[in-house]
Order: C-alpha cells, then sequence, then structure tokens
C-alpha cells in the first residue's frame, strides 16, 4: 500500500513540475534570449531598476538603447504618439554620457527626460548653452546627493534642484529617510566595483520584472476598460482638475522651509543653489479643464523663496506667454512630461540665471564667479 501511495506521490510531483516548469523558464528566456524591450512600450520600463533597489542608480549601467515610444498615458492605444528616441546611461545607472558635474541636476522623470531623446535632455541642453559639464541626477533626492561618497570627492559649483509642481510638497526635508541614502550608498558602492556584481543584479532585477506578465495584464485592463483616462480636449492630463488645489499661506512656508534647508546644507559644503520648479501640464492647459481654474502656488512659493533669499527661476510666465498668447506645445498630447520645446525654453531661462542675465533674477549674480574655468 505504501508503495502505491510513493508512485501516486512520484506522479503527482512530476504533473506539477511540468504544470510549474514553463512559468519558471519563461523568466529566463525573456531576458537570455528575447530583446530587453521586447514587452515594453519606453525605454524607462525597458532599463529601470525594479527590485534590486541596491544598485548605485535608478537605470542599469552603461546602457545605449534607440526605442519607438509611446507616452505614459495612452500607450498601445490610438491616442498614442510614437517617437523614436536614444538613451544612454553611465557606469553608475544615471541618465548621462559620462560622469563629469561641474552643475549637477537633481530632479524627477522630467529632469531623466522621459519621452526625450538623449541630446534634448535639460542637462544636455544646459551644457551646450553654459559650457559647463551637466550631470543628470535623477530620479533621485537632495538626501541621496547628501550621501553620496563621489559628490563628496568631487563637488560640483552648482547644485540645481528640480520637481514637477504636483510633487513639491513631498520634497523631503534634510536628513529624511538619511539612513536609506546611506545604505544604498554602501551598496551601490560595492555592486559598481565589481562588473561580476553589476551584471548579477541587473540580470536578477530583469528576471523580476516578469515582461510578458505584467504586458498581460495591462492589455486585459485596457480590454475590459477598467483603465480610466483623464482627457480633455483631446489632450491627456495625469490628475485633471485636483491638480491646481489650493495652499494655505503655512503650506508654502513649510515648502519654503525645505527648499531653504538645501541652500543652507549646500552652502555648508560651498556649493551654490538653485530650485527649478516644473509648471504640472494642467497649471498650463488650465483652461482645457472643467473648472478652467487657474493655480497660484508656483507664483505664491516662488515670491517667498525670494523674500528668502532662495535662488528660484520662474519658467511659469514664459510657458503661459507662449502657450496661451502663441499656441506653442510644451507637452506631449499623450503625456505629462515637458517635450524639448519646453526644456529649451527652460534651460534657456537657468542659462540666463546663472550667468547673471536673467530677467527673473532680483540680483545679477552670476552662480560661476570665483571658479576656474
Amino acid at each position: 500500500m505504501k508503495v502505491i501511495n510513493n508512485k501516486g506521490v512520484k506522479r503527482l510531483l512530476r504533473k506539477l513540475t511540468l504544470l510549474v516548469l514553463p512559468f519558471l523558464i519563461w523568466p529566463l528566456i525573456e531576458v537570455f534570449f528575447l530583446p530587453m524591450n521586447f514587452f515594453t512600450f519606453r525605454i524607462w520600463e525597458t532599463i529601470s531598476v525594479n527590485k534590486m533597489r541596491v544598485m548605485p542608480g535608478p537605470f542599469y549601467p552603461n546602457i545605449h538603447m534607440k526605442m519607438e515610444e509611446e507616452g505614459e498615458l495612452a500607450p498601445h492605444t490610438p491616442f498614442a504618439e510614437k517617437r523614436v528616441v536614444e538613451w544612454y546611461t553611465d557606469e553608475y545607472g544615471y541618465r548621462n554620457r559620462d560622469t563629469k558635474a561641474d552643475v549637477l541636476l537633481i530632479g524627477d522623470s522630467n529632469i531623466t527626460g522621459a519621452k526625450l531623446s538623449q541630446e534634448e535632455t535639460l542637462a544636455e541642453v544646459l551644457e551646450r548653452q553654459i559650457k559647463k559639464d551637466v550631470y543628470s541626477f535623477a530620479p533621485a533626492t537632495m538626501n541621496r546627493f547628501l550621501a553620496t561618497d563621489r559628490f563628496r570627492e568631487t563637488p560640483p559649483e552648482l547644485v540645481i534642484v528640480s520637481s514637477i509642481e504636483r510633487r513639491i510638497p513631498e520634497l523631503p526635508a534634510v536628513g529624511e529617510n538619511g539612513i536609506n541614502s546611506k545604505i544604498r550608498n554602501f551598496t551601490g558602492n560595492a555592486i559598481h566595483s565589481s562588473s561580476f556584481l553589476t551584471w548579477l543584479a541587473v540580470t536578477a532585477d530583469r528576471i523580476s520584472k516578469l515582461g510578458l506578465y505584467h504586458r498581460t495584464l495591462a492589455t486585459i485592463d485596457r480590454n475590459l476598460g477598467s483603465r480610466e483616462y483623464i482627457s480633455y480636449n483631446n489632450e491627456f492630463f495625469i490628475e485633471g482638475d485636483t491638480a491646481n488645489r489650493d495652499f494655505s499661506e503655512q503650506e508654502i512656508k513649510q515648502i519654503a522651509d525645505v527648499l531653504e534647508g538645501y541652500k543652507v546644507v549646500l552652502q555648508e559644503r560651498g556649493i551654490k543653489f538653485l530650485f527649478l520648479p516644473i509648471p504640472n501640464k494642467e497649471n498650463i492647459y488650465y483652461q482645457m479643464l472643467p473648472s478652467k481654474k487657474k493655480p497660484d502656488f508656483l507664483p505664491r512659493l516662488i515670491a517667498e523663496l525670494r523674500k528668502r533669499d532662495v535662488g528660484v527661476v520662474d519658467i511659469q510666465s514664459d510657458f503661459e506667454h507662449l502657450h496661451q498668447k502663441k499656441k506653442v506645445a510644451l507637452y506631449p498630447v499623450d503625456d505629462a512630461h515637458w517635450n524639448n520645446v519646453a526644456v529649451e525654453v527652460a534651460a534657456s531661462l537657468v542659462s540666463q540665471r546663472v550667468q547673471g542675465n536673467s530677467p527673473n533674477s532680483d540680483k545679477k549674480e552670476n552662480f560661476f564667479v570665483g571658479y576656474e574655468e
């Protein structure tokens, strides 16, 4: 009787193994046989770090890739606008061709350059204008910068912190989650120092992405109509009317406290600071929204920062003029990130500001005075 039971158990295990085997083998096929971007619609999803958040950067290092992309708000739909973009990442996994950094840009996906080709990113456009090496440290935070050894050893002359408007209230104060940044610096240095550890981390992360599985789920969601797209006048938005909410005076001051803290901690290291807020698409295109409510958050925050002598560049005014007076598109139809035209405008204003010629600067300060070329 026991022999029969053992044979039955073995048969059951063989059947279960055959059933599970394709699910175990398929992720390996994705990683070792299929193109990296076989199931993705953007390079961002293709090379971004998924689970192995012990690596030094947010993307896989030393990547050069070109791909036809679609916007994040309506991929694989008739509304998607396709565009060929090119990416380079450096040895640390940030979107740069090299690691030189006279000026360091800390920011979100707008600074990284979602749906922009490499030469269209703010770092590269600004670099061409100011003739300084500009490094894109994004997506990242001030605390990640403060905990990164390589910037202590070779500090930049100027740090520009940027944020899309909707995430400005979430900017962490100096010291918040500092331990996580220190741990990431330690593990990142260890992985960066070993080509084998880098390969192992990238391979494990690619396996964890389960591209076919997530692509299938997304397709089912779209076919069932479970995903809601916020669209007005044939433009897609990430938040819609809720983006242009009111802020109290106390909230404005609390946000200004955080940004002033950035300036202070950088001054202690002999580094100059500048803040670059990027308006939401809903901000500049507010007339397309049902409420047609014009937000006042950024002008109020900029005024508060100037009272505190915190360097800030106002790009909202120029964006409003270009869009409302000249009908210039500053954001893709199917995406919430700025486009290459908006980047050129922002880079020009930042360039004027850091060289002491900005029309929205209260004083003629050249950020690079006192530094050797």
